[in-house]
């Protein structure tokens, strides 16, 4: 082998693992970027489970009156 060839070799190794690490960190940020769509979600559905409790008496008066005006 020439010291051309192990070179060549060498760079070739280098290249593929920073392609590799490149990949992990994209996965990873994608992973990351749905925990935190995730946990938006949730929250958004919290705070609305939180308000339909406040509004409970007023949204089953109305949903009354509409009944007792059938």
């Amino acid at each position: 082998m020439t010291v051309a060839h192990l070179r060549a070799c060498a760079m070739t190794q280098y290249v593929r693992g920073q392609v590799f690490i490149m990949t992990r960190q994209a996965r990873a940020s994608r992973g990351q970027g749905m925990v935190e769509y995730a946990l938006i979600l949730a929250f958004i559905a919290i705070l609305v489970i939180v308000a339909l409790k406040f509004l409970q008496p007023s949204i089953s008066r109305t949903l009354n009156n509409v009944s007792n005006s059938l």
